[in-house]
């Protein structure tokens, strides 16, 4: 029997190295799991470019429990506003959905170029 492999679109934008700047994107998708290494929680958000040359090129990002801080203007671009000074709760499956300017660094990992959604404001 032959041994099948499927291959979509986002499979090969995947690997598709952007050019670092802004960038609106659509979020695709929030998932919370634990951690592999000592069961807090991340929450992995996975975007989409939309537009221009690198339309359709996944980019993700994941936030820990652990350093909630690293998520506060992800979140502001989101609600639209600063977070009030003594804090408050965000659900973060609201932002599935909705649209972002993100900006896209390149990073390493494992001896590879991949992009990093690095920061984040309203979409304008």
């Amino acid at each position: 029997m032959p041994a099948r492999f499927g291959i979509s679109r986002e499979d090969q934008l995947r690997s598709k190295t952007v050019t670092p700047g802004w960038y609106t994107c659509l979020i695709k998708s929030v998932e919370q799991k634990p951690a592999k290494t000592d069961g807090s929680t991340n929450t992995n958000v996975e975007f989409v470019v939309e537009g221009g040359p690198f339309d359709g090129v996944p980019v993700g990002r994941t936030f820990s429990e652990k350093a909630p801080g690293f998520a506060v203007r992800f979140i502001e671009a989101i609600i639209g506003r600063k977070i009030k000074p003594e804090g408050e709760d965000f659900d973060f499956e609201m932002a599935t959905g909705k649209k972002v300017r993100v900006y896209i660094k390149n990073d390493t990992y494992q001896g590879r170029a991949v992009n990093r959604a690095e920061d984040f404001e309203p979409q304008r």
